[in-house]
């Protein structure tokens, strides 16, 4: 509440100056920043310093979700599903109010998506409940996780594999930077 606070004061001020006053532009984006990560907090997110959610989904439910996403990663797009509520529809022992619509009508499975440090995510990847992501991993955009991915990879795909350990990746995107150094 505090930093949505001190967002819209300066966005106020940045109105009100016209935009003149530079001072403001970094405690802006500083404070517009914060707000973005409070929201995901708010919906069970622990998250690492120098991490960054772009356009990110987080599922909820009455009961809570979890999720431990460590230091300087980059989530972009990415649904986090931390719970499952499809078994509810065949095992008559997980519905638990006969009205669908009333909150903890269904009892659903849920697990904990814990994210390591250094991970990149790519846009529209799904992870699943109970994933646990090493660090110093890159998740090729479009993946569905549907298992422990270990540290030091890049691994994509629907459901995903392992594509290359993490060094020959560094490698080849340094080649590519050499050979196309216009693109960065």
């Amino acid at each position: 509440m505090k930093n949505t606070l001190i967002y819209f004061t300066l966005r106020l001020l940045v109105l009100i100056t016209g935009n003149k006053i530079s001072l403001l532009r970094e405690p802006t984006k500083k404070f517009a920043y914060l707000v973005n990560l409070d929201r995901y907090k708010a919906k069970g997110a622990t998250i690492g310093s120098h991490t960054i959610l772009i356009s990110c989904t987080l599922s909820s439910s009455s009961k809570g979700d979890k999720f431990i996403i460590g230091d300087n990663c980059t989530l972009t797009g990415t649904t986090l599903l931390a719970h499952d509520a499809s078994p509810s529809l065949f095992i008559s022992e997980l519905v638990l109010k006969e009205q669908p619509y009333m909150i903890g009508s269904r009892a659903s499975y849920r697990a904990p998506i814990i994210i390591g440090n250094n991970v990149f995510i790519g846009w529209g990847t799904i992870v699943l409940p109970g994933v646990t992501i090493g660090n110093d991993v890159v998740i090729g955009a479009g993946s569905v996780v549907t298992r422990d991915i270990p540290s030091g990879v890049v691994a994509a795909g629907n459901p995903i594999k392992i594509i290359k350990p993490l060094e020959i990746f560094i490698s080849d995107y340094r080649d590519k930077m050499m050979q196309y150094p216009e693109r960065f």
